[in-house]
């Protein structure tokens, strides 16, 4: 990925610009003084009914406190299954590059506006049409909150939530609208919570089907809350998928990219429709405490 500066830029003025062309622009001094170093990379978390969601990735922009905005643009256009960037996979957005040493203001993903750009792909086997609503442009960046000194590195993950963002089409455009919910942490401030649901005292008993679907694992910040449905309130942090899929028979979970702190832990068998308000039936709320770097392990059985 190239370094760029595209102050004032629109995003679609900036998808026009890159038709057909390579460019490279660098700061105004020479002097690496003034700079540190930033990696930033993309995760996701699966969902229940696709088996791919595709999207065109064309850069990251970045707004310094006190600077013009800093943008990484690829040489080409990259298609990334965000359904592929599980269990602490990744994709590199940006790999160790020189940036304003100054506290952030944003991080905005820039996505191509092209029709077709992106696609998903759904268990049934069928390709299904993705467009981002105009009105959710904005929606692409999110609050930085992070500071970075001279001389200095820092890792940073994109968390682009698929569950949150990807809603039935209201109009005839595409199947699929893409209202995209992000968050972005430092990687060494985050610890991850992963563990087994057991098959005979709960998933056999809450799942009428646990063939098809077997349930979330709900994570919501602090100890001792009353879980909730997504959309509601509290609402979770993060959810993560219950599956056997890489030991049939052995349900496994992991919720990862979570920031040092107390957490509540849940788990519910009831589909959850982000779009409705429910009732769903929790099990097993448990708190734990999560460490920067380290993978709590916790499993879950109804006893």
């Amino acid at each position: 990925m190239r370094r760029q500066i595209w102050a004032g830029l629109t995003v679609a003025g900036l998808a026009l610009s890159l038709a057909g062309c390579e460019w490279w622009f660098s700061f105004g001094s020479d002097d690496d003084d003034d700079e540190g170093r930033l990696t930033l990379a993309l995760a996701d978390a699966p969902v229940d009914d696709l088996a791919a969601l595709t999207v065109t990735v064309l850069g990251v922009e970045l707004k310094p406190d006190g600077d013009d905005s800093v943008t990484f643009i690829d040489d080409a256009p990259r298609e990334i299954d965000l359904l592929s960037l599980q269990n602490g996979t990744t994709a590199t957005l940006i790999d160790d590059e020189d940036v304003p040493a100054d506290d952030y203001d944003w991080v905005r993903l820039i996505l191509s506006d092209d029709g077709d750009a992106h696609t998903a792909e759904g268990r049934d086997g069928g390709t299904y049409s993705v467009v981002v609503p105009a009105s959710f442009e904005s929606g692409l960046r999110v609050d930085a909150d992070f500071s970075l000194d001279e001389g200095d590195a820092i890792a940073l993950t994109l968390d682009f939530d698929v569950r949150r963002s990807l809603y039935a089409s209201s109009g005839v455009a595409a199947d699929y609208e893409l209202r995209p919910t992000l968050r972005l942490v430092e990687n060494d401030n985050v610890g991850a919570i992963v563990g087994t649901v057991d098959s005979s005292t709960l998933i056999q008993t809450a799942c009428d089907t646990p063939q098809d679907y077997a349930g979330l694992v709900y994570v919501y910040e602090g100890g001792n809350v009353t879980p909730n449905d997504l959309g509601g309130v509290p609402e979770p942090m993060v959810t993560a998928v219950v599956s056997d899929a890489d030991n049939p028979g052995t349900y496994t979970y992991y919720a990862g990219l979570l920031p040092a702190g107390d957490y509540t832990v849940s788990y519910s068998c009831d589909r959850d429709d982000l779009e409705v308000d429910e009732s769903l039936s929790f099990r097993v709320p448990v708190s734990v405490a999560v460490r920067a770097g380290v993978e709590r392990e916790l499993n879950l059985d109804g006893t």
